[in-house]
């Protein structure tokens, strides 16, 4: 099949989304499918937020074709690389030439309605993928955004979200099509759980003393890792030599060094800045667990590689975290609650029996998540939409 992906959100900016896509699409043509991108332009300053340039796209993108529509900056967004898809520009002719059996798009947006243009223009089968609930990106107006949410949808063929929760939110809304729950892919390639004198020796190298607890990804309000600065706080009496170290960079990043120097707890902080993917296992393999109280992650990629990497982790019962995190892997704790974090941080620190049993069950709830199992579950969904699409016509006919 030739697969189009469309989508507000890609390549350079930091987002699961982006991850997604470019796992997908890597995992897809493993299986003999083609794939095309279609996402905003970015500005070369969008690509020196993760060290690089737009001359070494190709590289980034596997050397799939990637089609840019035109796009201004949107000021104080999370990443600080949001663009705003002007909704005209999706080059035609590239699109026509990849001639595609399937247009995928991952969001409602203005990159998302040339894909419902494109895909009724075509006559080809549209799959939505709705990553997160619309009124994380506009708050005021939420039940007019959600009607909207549910209009987009209503034209897809299929549709899929990474929790189930997603599906019956959306239906409160008005949406009414085909769905199903599907998880987005981890590169399991790139983690694993480190023998014992291999991450001794990664404490020492990085200079961790002692217990380390973990955050990689992007800091913004939604997140939270205010309450695991609190939670910290809380434990360092008890344990001197904890360490947090938060691997990232966003809008939050100077409000949370503040928070941590009125703290005092500014030397147990450790902020890295952005981390490629390629760099993160050292960081995963030398701490002892991942905690995560984002109130707005539908799946946490971060999360899935924080398991790949034997870690147990602790999240906020928000969202789909709790779809994505076994009481055999690590707890789940009320959001905002930074004393019960502390505690249950607390819990796997001293336990270090626990702390192995939730690492090596970690790595086995992950294996389901592998980059080729989820593209061969999109295999059927694709198949499905064409077969929808087929009848419908036929029907109208």
């Amino acid at each position: 099949m030739r697969i189009a992906f469309y989508s507000d959100v890609f390549y350079p900016e930091l987002s699961g989304i982006t991850d997604s896509l470019l796992i997908t699409g890597r995992a897809l043509a493993r299986r003999g499918h083609s794939v095309l991108y279609v996402g905003p332009r970015y500005g070369t300053e969008d690509y020196a937020v993760i060290g690089t340039e737009p001359s070494k796209e190709s590289e980034a993108t596997n050397g799939f074709p990637v089609v840019r529509m035109p796009s201004l900056h949107l000021p104080h967004s999370p990443t600080g690389q949001t663009r705003f898809t002007l909704p005209f520009g999706a080059p035609r002719a590239e699109i026509d030439a990849f001639d595609p059996d399937i247009i995928h798009t991952h969001g409602p947006y203005a990159v998302g309605l040339a894909a419902l243009r494109a895909a009724k223009r075509l006559k080809v089968p549209l799959v939505g993928t709705n990553h997160t609930p619309i009124e994380e990106y506009f708050p005021a107006g939420k039940s007019l955004m959600r009607a909207y949410d549910a209009w987009y949808y209503n034209h897809c063929d299929f549709m899929t979200t990474p929790y189930a929760e997603l599906i019956a939110h959306m239906q409160g809304a008005g949406f009414r099509r085909r769905a199903r729950e599907l998880p987005n892919p981890v590169e399991l390639s790139l983690f694993r759980q480190p023998h014992a004198a291999e991450k001794t020796e990664l404490k020492r190298a990085m200079g961790l003393a002692g217990p380390t607890v973990l955050y990689v990804g992007n800091f913004y309000a939604g997140k939270n890792i205010d309450v695991t600065l609190e939670a910290v706080a809380r434990l360092l009496p008890e344990f001197p030599t904890l360490t947090f170290v938060v691997v990232g960079r966003g809008e939050e990043e100077e409000r949370l060094r503040i928070l941590a120097n009125r703290l005092g707890i500014e030397r147990s902080v450790r902020f890295t800045g952005f981390v490629p993917m390629k760099d993160l296992l050292p960081y995963y393999q030398a701490a002892d667990l991942f905690a995560i109280m984002s109130t707005v992650d539908t799946q946490s990629i971060a999360l899935m590689q924080a398991f790949a990497s034997g870690l147990p982790a602790i999240g906020a019962k928000a969202r789909g975290l709790p779809d994505f995190l076994p009481p055999t892997c690590g707890f789940l704790v009320e959001p905002g609650d930074a004393a019960e974090l502390a505690a249950r941080m607390r819990e796997i620190i001293l336990d270090i029996p626990l702390q192995e049993r939730m690492g090596r069950a970690a790595v086995d709830y992950v294996r389901q998540f592998a980059p080729d199992t989820i593209a061969e579950r999109w295999e059927e969904i694709y198949l499905l939409a064409k077969r929808g699409k087929k009848e419908s016509a036929s029907l109208s006919s």
